[in-house]
């Protein structure tokens, strides 16, 4: 067995909120020897200075002609809003996404590699993302991730409804993400809460109630709350119907006086 890992390199997102493909714009292609994509690593920061009341969240999409890989439409760990000079930007640790892929020994697939950005930015965010190959087939599922296209808001400390997406042909629900990011942020008022993902087309009725990380503000106005990881969770092994739609909401504990965003997503298996 060998690995090794390769960079789609960071591009610009632009300042909107348009699909665009990083890796300056071309498609990377694999290992020639590679038989497994194992894991993604997307990561990003801004491409110049940070602008107050703006987050970065960002959906990187992995998409190809020739692997199929689909659907892989993963939430990024974003990098939180933050008053006044952000004297304490927090880039939060990197996320891997279990993938699992079979790639065909000897042939040049090529993967398009893209991101979006879920809220518009005065100065363009960065994207890029890290590829780890063995040459060692899988051994285990291959994982897919699935989100709403768009996120939802709140301020009230109470439990807030998301959109809702659905998931076709899988079989058991396996990771579970919640992000949550500031739009300006207030002094002394602290992001903390879960979310919630529920379904009619789950196989039981167990809860799956899950915390974001907490991200708490101080008392200066050039703070900004620092999320230092995307929450994630793992092997929950729900099981699925065939069509199953998702229902996402978060529970938010402490009032906000701005608008802030969350966005649920999952990852899941087609098989055993």
């Amino acid at each position: 067995m060998s690995g090794a890992w390769d960079i789609a390199t960071a591009t610009s997102l632009g300042t909107g909120v348009a699909k665009t493909q990083i890796n300056g714009g071309a498609n990377l292609t694999k290992p020639t020897q590679a038989t497994n994509l194992v894991e993604v690593v997307p990561y990003t920061v801004s491409s110049g200075a940070y602008t107050a009341g703006e987050s970065i969240a960002l959906t990187a999409y992995l998409d190809s002609f020739s692997v199929d890989l689909l659907p892989k439409r993963i939430i990024v760990p974003p990098v939180q809003a933050g008053l006044g000079t952000l004297i304490n930007v927090v880039a939060p640790i990197l996320e891997a996404y279990e993938c699992n892929t079979g790639l065909a020994e000897g042939a040049t697939s090529q993967f398009i590699v893209s991101g979006q950005a879920q809220v518009a930015n005065t100065v363009a965010p960065l994207m890029a993302m890290a590829l780890h190959y063995s040459t060692t087939p899988p051994n285990r599922p291959e994982h897919f991730y699935h989100k709403p296209d768009n996120e939802s808001t709140f301020t009230t400390a109470t439990t807030n409804a998301g959109n809702d997406f659905t998931i076709n042909d899988g079989m058991w629900l396996e990771d579970m993400y919640v992000s949550v990011f500031a739009g300006t942020p207030t002094v002394s008022q602290s992001i903390s809460g879960y979310g919630t993902f529920s379904s009619n087309d789950f196989g039981n009725s167990l809860p799956l109630k899950v915390p974001m990380q907490p991200g708490a503000c101080g008392l200066a106005g050039t703070m900004t709350p620092g999320n230092l990881q995307l929450a994630s969770y793992h092997n929950t092994h729900m099981p699925m119907k065939t069509s199953c739609k998702i229902s996402t909401s978060f529970t938010n504990d402490v009032t906000q006086s701005a608008t802030t965003r969350f966005i649920m997503g999952v990852g899941y298996t087609k098989q055993g």
